[in-house]
């Protein structure tokens, strides 16, 4: 009894899967960028030091939380 619902329910969830994992419409080519007049170079602009500093901070606050620590409390609890 419990069998077939379980059948359905894979049948159920396998569908929507297989229908997203055919291939689509992508067998038109796409021309290089460079014949299309794009010769610009790119590039990331300079980065800063924000997650360097937050990276300190967070350490910081590790090592400082760690002073509030009960210090009567052993291994043993």
């Amino acid at each position: 009894m419990f069998a077939p619902l379980l059948l359905a329910g894979l049948i159920m969830l396998a569908l929507p899967v297989s229908a997203q994992a055919r291939p689509g419409d992508d067998d038109e080519v796409q021309p290089d960028a460079r014949l299309l007049g794009y010769d610009k170079t790119v590039a990331l602009q300079d980065g800063s030091n924000a997650l360097t500093y937050f990276l300190f901070v967070g350490l910081g606050v590790l090592c400082i939380g760690v002073l509030f620590i009960s210090s009567k409390r052993t291994h043993l609890d």
